[in-house]
């Protein structure tokens, strides 16, 4: 190893241009590894080793420096082909260089490393490391625990860390997307960044998430952070209009002189809607820009900029606060289907878990799962018994019992017991990180109610010009003419469409309706045109009550209202049908208290302190309970008792669990069972009787493949009049393009057979459920199989409109009472655009306030759902307000645009 010391053995820093200590013309000349060591570090030069565009070599030569315990950091400089690993001050300092000199031993000219023959310890791998930034940033790789990092540690304990990085200083997108990667880490409580310091301080639950693996995920972020989401956006406008607000209140009111100058930049601020206004006129066109330039004209005509100013700003601050609002409130509404676990516990063949990065896992791997745990993938179950929460994927409220065989996915929660799952999906390739990928981060995109807002905005700035010109020409006073065109037509629909919209996408996920293309939220309102489809599940039977079987002196009845008090009022179809079944034969339901949820069983007490256990079969073999052999068979012979690995190799359902029977025991004693099956009515009767009830207009038609009579047969039970048999899938996308525009598809949206009809509707809705979402092309997922969401989502999109619609009047109402008071009590444009401004914040306030409401919601519901306390409530939460048998109004949009483009610099001065 060539060395090359300072003088008197001193330790020779970095230099400050390095290219002259070691430049790149030279370096043949020179050794090929220039080395001073120190007391406190060691510098190298190599432009073989720093300078080569494969970060490799220097990933080799970060696991070699760090396999001497004494290394705290390295740093690399690629621009100067300069590194330095540094170590603490110590009087040991040559035994250092000497374990180094081995660790670095060079095998072939500096390229690549030997095996260090003694000295060292366990390399730390660097694979993880992000070394393929700018050449031209330096790079400072420092021990964090047990793990290497780009990251600086500022300042850490058990449960807060600060982490820094000087990449970050200044780059508020890259912030914004460290932000959203924070959100997304299960464990992560809370932070705090700051572009200005380059730092991020973050509280994380210790149980749940070590420093190391925090560090490690944001590690494998980089690319991300530097290529990522769109950053906020620009904030130089707002703190332009701020300036000329200072400047024209000063030139106005204080200093004169300054006038002529706050008047130029106001001028400068308004170019660009001049510009755009002349090119409307071009086309022959008169909107927004016109109406903003006229405003332009109308100061520099008086020569008073203040007015102006304050409507700029105003006009910038809307935009901005509702962004804001937007950014935080996407992070809480969907943190639960973004949130991912940084690792998993590896079940190895000696039974030894081993816990892994969760990236780590490839499929076929198997691992443990227990109670408390978020489950890290999507899996099929090998062994063991636990009670599972689905409701963040699904919307259907209740833990699911889950067997050898059943499949699980990312995000659910172990409520009680333990699992063994073999691995078949990773990240982003999971259902979850599926649907997490089409969530909106900020802005929603291609809204066309966005669109809407400004076609009616342009669309108002003709008749504002019109009577600004006639107040003109009839009063010779431009006073009532600036009041006229200054009401903002344009800001409060702006936000109104992007908050309404993020609130009933939230709503909707809450509910197990998954809005693919957020635009189609909008064009539910302009569809009343039902197509059903082979695959929406038409004729899918609702779930009852097979048989309720007595082993003992238990009646029936008695048997039948000890299992439906086991269950939260209106949980899940298996609760409907007990209920149902009781009411009907008149049933006592008994009293109950201290319901409490377990591995395959629902216990609770009676008024008389007995306790009863509502179990699966499973529970009990797992227990050794008794079972009767009578009751054994009858409960074993029933359609839901199949094995679920049997049920999905003979290529049937395996995910049925609410079919299984359940066992009834009373202090221990099996006193009877109940069974279940799909043979009652078909579900799209009621729902199909539920649609025409709200709406008299609407139009159902089933398209099928099946033979004409099979078809008819179907929708006759359905009680659909309009029938087409005999079509494949173009036949089916010819039918719905003559139905026209108003069409609204309904069918399996993951079939590859699908396609053409979700092309040819307006929108178009899958009932496959959300164990297929990942490949369902669909604008809308019914997450929870089956049509029983159909009737909710018609709900959403009507309220959605209505709640636009009233935003519009409050708008108008506020613009009106401005542009009135410029004709009728002497209003200035200053007092005409505080009024409508009014009207913007009272719209603003209200969208605010049902955002704030859904989070609080949505929190506490989440909070129950994963706290270790194993009772489960009544679920009423998350139920819509409408009824659901009020009126449905039908929407005629003239033209559907679904680009919601907003032109940015339409901003009026």
């Amino acid at each position: 190893m060539a060395e090359n010391k300072g003088r008197n053995g001193r330790d020779q820093e970095a230099p400050q241009n390095g290219r002259e200590r070691a430049p790149n013309e030279a370096h043949r000349s020179e050794p090929i590894v220039r080395i001073a060591p120190g007391p406190t570090g060691v510098s190298i030069w190599s432009a073989a080793l720093f300078g080569d565009a494969s970060v490799s070599p220097i990933r080799e030569f970060v696991e070699r420096a760090f396999s001497v315990e004494e290394v705290a950091s390295v740093e690399i400089r690629r621009a100067d082909f300069f590194g330095r690993v540094r170590y603490g001050a110590t009087p040991d300092a040559p035994n250092i260089w000497r374990r180094l000199s081995l660790a670095l031993r060079p095998s072939d000219a500096g390229r690549s490393f030997t095996e260090p023959a003694g000295g060292g310890r366990e390399k730390l791998a660097a694979s993880n490391l992000f070394l393929d930034g700018p050449p031209d940033d330096p790079l400072r790789i420092a021990r964090i625990g047990s793990t290497l990092s780009t990251w600086r540690v500022r300042a850490a304990n058990d449960h807060k860390i600060r982490l820094a990085h000087p990449i970050l200083r200044g780059r508020a997108d890259m912030i914004y997307r460290l932000e959203e990667e924070l959100a997304a880490i299960l464990g992560v409580e809370s932070f705090r960044s700051s572009a200005l310091s380059a730092s991020v301080g973050i509280r994380f639950d210790p149980h749940v998430l070590t420093v190391e693996r925090l560090v490690g995920e944001l590690e494998k972020s980089w690319p991300r952070l530097l290529e990522g989401l769109d950053g906020p956006p620009s904030s130089k406008r707002f703190f332009a209009a701020g300036g000329l607000l200072g400047l024209a209140y000063t030139g106005q009111y204080l200093v004169p002189a300054l006038r002529p100058v706050a008047v130029l930049g106001v001028a400068l601020y308004g170019l660009p809607n001049v510009v755009n206004g002349a090119r409307q006129l071009q086309r022959l066109q008169i909107g927004l820009p016109a109406l903003y330039s006229a405003g332009l004209a109308f100061m520099l005509l008086s020569g008073m900029p203040f007015f102006s100013t304050v409507m700029a700003v105003l006009m910038q601050f809307w935009p901005r606060l509702a962004y804001g609002t937007a950014r935080r409130s996407q992070r809480r509404l969907f943190a639960m289907h973004r949130r991912r676990a940084a690792s998993a516990r590896l079940a190895q063949p000696d039974g030894v878990e081993a816990e892994i990065d969760v990236d780590m896992l490839k499929a076929g791997d198997l691992i443990a799962l227990r109670t408390g745990d978020v489950i890290p993938v999507d899996g099929i179950v090998t062994e063991g018994l636990a009670a599972v929460v689905e409701e963040t994927l699904s919307g259907v409220a209740g833990a699911i019992d889950k067997l050898p065989g059943d499949a699980v996915y990312r995000g659910s929660f172990i409520r009680d017991g333990r699992l063994v799952a073999r691995v078949e999906r990773v990240g982003d390739n999971t259902v979850a990180g599926s649907i997490a990928a089409r969530l909106p981060h900020a802005r929603l995109n291609r809204l066309p109610s966005s669109g809407e807002a400004e076609r009616i905005a342009n669309r108002n700035a003709k008749p504002a010009l019109a009577l600004a010109a006639l107040s003109l020409l009839a009063t010779r006073r431009m006073r009532p003419s600036q009041a006229l065109i200054r009401p903002d037509y344009a800001t409060a629909p702006r936000l109104s469409a992007q908050l309404a919209a993020l609130h009933d996408l939230a709503e909707g996920l809450q509910r197990g309706i998954f809005f693919r293309d957020i635009g189609a939220l909008d064009r539910l309102s302009a569809t009343d045109i039902y197509v059903f489809d082979d695959g929406s599940g038409l004729e899918r039977k609702q779930i009852e009550v097979a048989e309720v079987i007595s082993a003992g002196s238990a009646s029936a009845d008695a048997i039948l209202g000890y299992a439906t008090a086991a269950f939260p009022v209106s949980q899940n179809e298996r609760a409907y049908a007990l209920l149902a079944l009781s009411l009907e034969r008149n049933a006592a339901i008994p009293a109950i208290r201290q319901r409490a949820r377990h591995a395959g069983v629902i216990r609770y007490r009676d008024a008389d302190d007995n306790v009863l256990e509502v179990a699966t079969p499973a529970y009990a073999a797992a227990s050794g309970l008794p079972i009767p052999p009578a009751l054994a068979k009858a409960a074993g012979a029933s359609i839901g008792a199949a094995d679920p690995r049997r049920r999905r190799a003979e290529g049937g359902n395996p995910d049925e669990p609410l079919l299984r029977p359940l066992l009834i025991l009373k202090n221990g004693e099996a006193l009877g069972a109940v069974t279940f099956r799909r043979h009652g009515k078909a579900e799209g009767t009621e729902v199909v009787a539920a649609l025409k009830a709200r709406n008299r207009r609407a139009r159902f038609v089933y398209v099928s493949s099946q033979p004409q009579a099979a078809a008819r047969a179907i929708a006759r039970e359905a009680g659909i009049a309009a029938v087409y048999g005999d079509l494949d899938g173009a036949g089916k996308a010819r039918i719905i393009n003559r139905l026209g525009r108003r069409t609204m598809w309904i069918g399996d949206g993951a079939s590859p057979l699908a396609g053409p009809c979700i092309e040819a509707s307006t929108v178009s809705i899958s009932t496959a459920g959300f164990a297929s979402a990942a490949a369902d092309a669909a604008d809308i997922v019914l997450l929870a199989p089956g049509l029983q969401n159909l009737a909710p989502l018609r709900r959403i999109g009507r309220s959605h409109r209505a709640r636009l619609e009233a935003d519009y009047r409050a708008l108008y109402i506020a613009n009106l009472a401005g542009a009135a008071g410029g004709l009728l009590t002497g209003f200035g444009s200053l007092e005409a655009g505080l009024t409508s401004n009014a009207g913007t914040a009272y719209i603003y306030a209200r969208n605010w306030k049902r955002l704030h409401d859904l989070i609080a919601r949505v929190e506490t519901r989440h909070a129950a759902l994963f706290s270790p306390a194993a009772e489960e409530r009544d679920d009423v939460a998350d139920r819509l307000a409408a009824d659901d048998n009020d009126a449905e109004h039908f929407v005629d949009y003239k033209e559907l645009d679904p680009s919601g483009h907003v032109e940015a610099d339409q901003e009026g001065v």
